[in-house]
């Protein structure tokens, strides 16, 4: 857990860019004429999220803008990967969001804008993400499950990392427990094409697989292969190093493995308000061939309120050798959870 942590704190502190306290001028117009004045939170959805002078946070759909005017500095994603950093304006038809990049401009017309990530000078108003929590009984079986999630998600002027982590406790007729905890965090510097690269850390354990500890930690180099207003998805290529403590009986050690991955992120935020993850990484081991490791992560949401949603998710890892002799080659959970989300969401 400190190796992933740390090199999420450390990514973040990292990129932070420094910004001074941001006033609520920007002022947005709207298609019918209306104005609207605030501090830009993000845009991102197909929405822009303002925390306005008089109505406090609203959602704004992005077609129905007119015009934006703002004197700070955001990170401007375009369709397609690429990114600028500068303040921002609209022309006088409101057909393109211009960013002042140095001493030039960048005009990008507007449904090619896909996100807006303001150079805030708070840490904690650039950090979302969830937090979840399940559980379940069968009495016929007597057998009980209880699960805890956290996603936690931070946007910097050139710089994104996430934390994810799960664990699951699964209590049997005998009282019996086991326990499926996951921990990985990234780091990823962005350059201004949709190439980047960075860090990958995980924590893990897993004893019905014969894990009782792992650490996994390694540069990646990465890529935005889509991006769109309602989904995006990226792939990474790396090498890691991989510390395992074997459960029992087990064999203890090290080894280098390559890694291989890709996420996919799909939106929906007409009714009904829903959002899919989708996530996969292998590790064919460089020590230890032909043995091969994989993950596959997927969550569903469906937003019940503002904050509030229901959540089915589905973990599955994969182990050709595991560490203990006898161990199951896979393990899988299924968790339906009701998750909370902080900072700035979509209503």
């Amino acid at each position: 857990m400190r190796w992933a942590v740390a090199a999420l704190i450390c990514g973040l502190y990292l990129g932070r860019a420094v910004a001074a306290e941001r006033l609520k001028t920007d002022v947005i117009t709207l298609q019918n004429g209306d104005r609207i004045s605030g501090r830009i939170l993000y845009a991102q959805f197909g929405y822009l999220q303002l925390n306005s002078a008089h109505s406090g946070t609203v959602a704004i759909e992005w077609p129905s803008i007119r015009s934006i005017q703002s004197q700070y500095a955001f990170r401007v994603e375009r369709s397609g990967g690429l990114f600028y950093t500068g303040p921002i304006h609209t022309t006088a038809d409101g057909a393109y969001l211009v960013v002042a990049v140095g001493v030039a401009n960048t005009a990008i017309p507007m449904p090619e804008v896909i996100r807006l990530v303001p150079y805030e000078a708070s840490f904690w108003r650039q950090l979302d993400g969830s937090v979840s929590v399940g559980f379940s009984f069968a009495k016929s079986t007597d057998v009980s499950q209880g699960s805890l999630g956290v996603n936690a998600y931070y946007s910097g002027a050139d710089v994104e990392a996430a934390l994810k982590a799960s664990a699951i406790i699964t209590r049997d007729q005998t009282g019996a427990t086991t326990d499926q905890d996951d921990i990985i965090s990234t780091v990823f510097w962005l350059q201004p094409n949709p190439t980047f690269w960075g860090l990958l850390g995980a924590l893990q354990r897993d004893r019905s697989v014969g894990v009782d500890g792992r650490a996994v930690v390694g540069p990646v180099l990465g890529r935005r292969l889509f991006q769109a207003y309602y989904g995006q998805a990226s792939g990474i290529v790396g090498v890691v190093y991989n510390q395992e403590v074997a459960a029992a009986e087990g064999r203890n050690g090290g080894s280098a493995e390559a890694v291989l991955g890709g996420e996919w992120r799909v939106f929906k935020f007409y009714y009904p308000k829903i959002k899919l993850d989708l996530s996969v990484l292998l590790y064919p081991s460089l020590t230890e061939s032909p043995r091969l490791r994989g993950s596959f992560n997927t969550a569903l949401t469906f937003k019940l309120t503002e904050r509030f949603a229901l959540q089915l998710s589905e973990n599955a890892t994969y182990d050709s050798r595991p560490p203990k002799p006898g161990a199951s080659t896979t393990d899988y959970s299924i968790v339906t959870s009701i998750s909370y989300e902080f900072g700035p969401v979509i209503p």
